[in-house]
């Protein structure tokens, strides 16, 4: 019974409330205040549901369905996730970074074993050489794609924002766009689709990063608690599930939007 007491009072401390303005309710049962660098609109045009462009609102759940607490997800703009680590604004940040991202040295890190490069889709018939040939043409990015928008407004693209990746596909398949960019590792499943032939060219994989969980640098508890929220869900064959998964529902939501509007 000590043992178990004694469990049961390291577990709570692990949630204890960290910071001035933290939560006192951030225990076993509790809420878990999560960082997120993108929040879906409540309401969605037709009120269409769609797959989101990563897998962070995924992991967010996993975590707080692993350690037995309530997700409360709050928005952090990425270049802000260390300072509301130190500042106990969150508990937690899932966000993407690359290899020299400046979250990897302010935080302790938990990898969750998804990376992935950008690429692009384009049409089959006139594809692009190379990335510099995105200047002066149309890509279409999702809204959470910060990164993609990123790169392409880099190399000089005008940037076509919308709400998600199946919408974002779907105007390369219409001519609205001359490219659609997305993580490389998402593509290649789509790819395999045979309705994808004439959509399937792309470029190289560039700027690779990983999707990962920051904690506070010395709350190594909790970055052990998140690890192991995450043991189950991070083998390489969950993430090819999770990927396969992806795939299949953008071509659906891809194949249910162009239907829709050419019946209007």
């Amino acid at each position: 019974m000590a043992a178990m007491a004694g469990a049961l009072a390291a577990t709570l401390l692990l949630l204890a409330p960290r910071g001035a303005d933290a939560h006192a309710n951030t225990q076993v049962g509790g809420t878990l205040r999560i960082g997120i660098g993108w929040l879906p609109p409540p309401e969605t045009p037709d009120m269409r549901l769609y797959a989101e462009e990563g897998f962070d609102l995924d992991i967010a759940a996993e975590i707080a369905r692993g350690m037995g607490v309530r997700p409360e997800l709050v928005l952090v703009a990425p270049d802000d996730a260390a300072q509301a680590l130190a500042a106990g604004e969150v508990d937690l940040v899932v966000a993407r970074a690359g290899a020299g991202d400046g979250l990897r040295r302010g935080a302790r890190i938990v990898e969750t074993g998804f990376e992935s490069g950008l690429s692009i889709a384009m049409r089959s018939d006139r594809p692009l050489a190379s990335w510099a040939d995105l200047k002066g043409r149309v890509v279409c990015a999702s809204e959470a794609n910060r990164h993609g928008r990123d790169l392409a407004q880099r190399l000089g693209a005008t940037v076509k924002v919308e709400r998600a990746p199946a919408v974002a596909l779907m105007q390369v398949r219409t001519g609205e766009c001359d490219a659609a960019i997305h993580d490389r590792v998402l593509l290649d499943p789509l790819f395999t689709k045979l309705s994808w032939q004439k959509f399937s060219a792309t470029l190289p994989a560039v700027e690779p990063t990983s999707l990962v969980v920051a904690v506070s640098p010395g709350n190594a508890d909790l970055a052990q608690a998140v690890a192991g929220a995450l043991r189950d869900g991070t083998s390489p064959e969950r993430w090819r599930q999770r990927r396969e998964k992806w795939a299949s529902t953008v071509s659906f939501e891809v194949y249910r939007d162009q239907v829709a509007a050419d019946c209007h």
